[in-house]
């Protein structure tokens, strides 16, 4: 079998997307909430890009399409950010937070080095590598950039319905060694 589930506990999990800039990783969090949220979590999205104009704004406006609530705040510092939406998931009484971290260059060693810091400081459940599917052979190439540097849990494949560039799916999962979750 080529893919396997989240693997959440009931109780409250974390959730956080990584990936290159236009991968998809803010419509994918939505995606995923409206998921999970089918299946029973209540979920808690929150953004913690603070370097793309429009995305804290593109991620309260997904929340509310989908029907799940959104954490915010005008602090600049990711870790803070995380910290401060996982307390208040746990306030609202949600057992899911997704975190939707910024797009990254994984030549970007100040961005890499910021996000190993999130994982390390928020320690999430899963950290799925959000990757599109229409890069193709480039996706695998940044997959094992990412893979190398954070404790990847498994991939989210973008971006697939329009080509057939599915082939990378494969390459993906055999470089990296973490399942394809959607």
């Amino acid at each position: 079998k080529d893919t396997k589930e989240l693997e959440l506990n009931k109780k409250f999990s974390i959730i956080m997307l990584a990936g290159l800039q236009g991968a998809g990783k803010t419509t994918t969090a939505g995606k995923l909430a409206k998921f999970l949220r089918n299946k029973n979590y209540s979920v808690m999205l929150s953004s913690v890009d603070i370097y793309r104009p429009g995305a804290i704004e593109q991620l309260r406006i997904i929340s509310k399409q989908v029907g799940v609530d959104f954490y915010s705040q005008k602090n600049k510092n990711p870790i803070d950010i995380c910290k401060n939406a996982i307390k208040e998931a746990k306030n609202k009484n949600h057992n899911l937070l997704i975190l939707d971290t910024a797009g990254r260059n994984h030549i970007d060693d100040i961005m890499m080095t910021e996000i190993i810091n999130i994982q390390k400081s928020v320690m999430p459940d899963e950290t799925l590598f959000v990757a599109d599917g229409m890069t193709g052979q480039d996706a695998v190439k940044s997959a094992h950039s990412f893979n190398t540097l954070l404790d990847l849990s498994g991939i989210i494949l973008t971006k697939l319905d329009g080509d057939s560039r599915g082939g990378a799916a494969v390459s993906l999962k055999s470089v990296t060694g973490v399942p394809i979750k959607f």
